[in-house]
């Protein structure tokens, strides 16, 4: 009839601890070795937030920085824009006049 396999006993599976044969005895105990690594990667991550910290220090000096110029630039040329502006004017007060009743006319029609 139908073909019947014998199984043998086999080992439950899972973690094996212990040296094995095959692997060469160094001494320590994958415990300590493992502990070790984790205490290598701990201050590998230590310096690594110890450098982003002195990078983030700089970036925000540098941002600072930065605004400050960039407020500089804005004010000048606000300034530089209002001169041009009043010397447009006095060269030419009649098409001056003339603008600005047609920009408060617009206005004026926007608000209806």
């Amino acid at each position: 009839m139908m073909d019947e396999k014998e199984t043998s006993p086999r080992a439950p599976l899972g973690v094996v601890h212990g040296a094995d044969e095959n692997t060469p005895d160094t001494g320590t105990t994958p415990l300590t070795e493992e502990a070790a690594d984790a205490e290598a990667a701990k201050a590998d991550i230590a310096e690594q937030i110890a450098r982003l910290k002195e990078e983030m220090i700089v970036l925000r000096e540098t941002l600072g920085v930065l605004a400050t110029r960039s407020g500089h630039y804005a004010v000048s040329q606000v300034n530089s824009l209002r001169g041009e502006l009043r010397a447009g004017v006095a060269a030419n007060p009649i098409s001056a006049l003339f603008c600005a009743a047609l920009v408060g006319y617009l206005l004026g029609l926007r608000r209806r």
